[in-house]
């Protein structure tokens, strides 16, 4: 839904799982917590979830500035099935130097996250999953406030 609002031409093809991959908050952000990462486990049992979205070429620079390309983020591509149908898709991958383990995300973040899960209907497991991540409070009132209103307004739109 977000990704909507930023990237007008994003249309939702599907859901996909990931095998091989986690989903980690270890990716040290600016602001002094962590934000999601698509982690290779080398464990087939290992999924992750995500949304393949098509969108214009002349869009994804607009994306990678949203999504921090180039801010400890770099773009990746990955082959997804959806449907039977094949996609070469790209993702945003946490660059090596901006992984730190014992970072925690921002509540407001967290909810973020599992709202867009729950919008994707995502497994329940894995939305607990997401659930079960310790976060912190966010010190920057004036952000916090912000992502807060942000929040309601995703939930009052469902």
């Amino acid at each position: 839904m977000r990704l909507m609002e930023r990237v007008p031409s994003a249309e939702l093809v599907g859901v996909a799982e990931h095998s091989n991959h986690k989903l980690n908050f270890h990716k040290k952000s600016n602001d002094g917590s962590s934000k999601c990462n698509m982690f290779n486990s080398d464990a087939e049992t290992d999924l992750i979830y995500g949304a393949i979205y098509k969108l214009k070429p002349e869009h994804k620079n607009e994306l990678d500035r949203f999504e921090g390309k180039g801010y400890g983020y770099i773009d990746n591509q990955i082959m997804l099935k959806h449907n039977g149908n094949e996609y070469t898709c790209f993702t945003y991958l946490a660059q090596q130097s901006h992984i730190v383990d014992n970072l925690k995300p921002y509540h407001w973040y967290k909810i973020l996250v599992i709202l867009g899960a729950q919008y994707l209907e995502f497994p329940g497991s894995y939305i607990s999953s997401i659930e079960a991540v310790e976060s912190m409070e966010d010190p920057d009132t004036t952000r916090r406030k912000e992502k807060e209103t942000l929040i309601e307004s995703i939930i009052n739109y469902r």
